[in-house]
């Protein structure tokens, strides 16, 4: 795990955007790199805790969202990403270079088989911590209802 100097400096080399406005959720999205290729979050940083983070940031992540009218995009560069299991639903939420937490909501139909290992984890852990005891059928029921790809 990374110290609190690590996440200061991560959260230092952010700058704010002045102006822009940043949903804090967000729809149809997916991620890619500085060539423009699809790339899932989880190669980012994990946030882990209020001063810990896991791993580096070792290559320019960008979120992109298409707006459902088809004007308005949004192209912001990440930093890291935690999720949250205490809500009903897991909850993914990504550190932008803005400084703000954008959750993540249902990604783009062509994205979600990247991400789609990264989503059975976290819906997994979820439902591990609510029922630890349930049978494995039960499991698989409920993720499959949760994740339609």
């Amino acid at each position: 795990m990374a110290n609190r100097e690590t996440l200061q400096k991560l959260l230092m080399s952010s700058s704010d955007e002045e102006g822009e406005i940043v949903p804090n959720c967000i729809t149809n999205y997916h991620f890619v790199d500085r060539n423009g290729e699809s790339v899932s979050f989880s190669i980012l940083p994990l946030h882990w805790g209020r001063d810990d983070i896991l791993g580096t940031v070792n290559s320019e992540i960008f979120l992109r969202e298409a707006a459902a009218d088809g004007l308005q995009h949004i192209y912001k560069k990440v930093l890291a990403w935690r999720f949250e299991l205490s809500y009903a639903l897991p909850e993914i939420h990504v550190f932008s270079r803005g400084k703000i937490w954008i959750k993540l909501l249902k990604p783009r139909k062509s994205y979600a088989y990247t991400i789609r290992t990264i989503l059975i984890i976290v819906h997994f852990l979820h439902f591990v911590k609510k029922k630890p005891d349930a049978i494995e059928e039960i499991l698989w029921n409920y993720i499959g209802k949760n994740l339609r790809f």
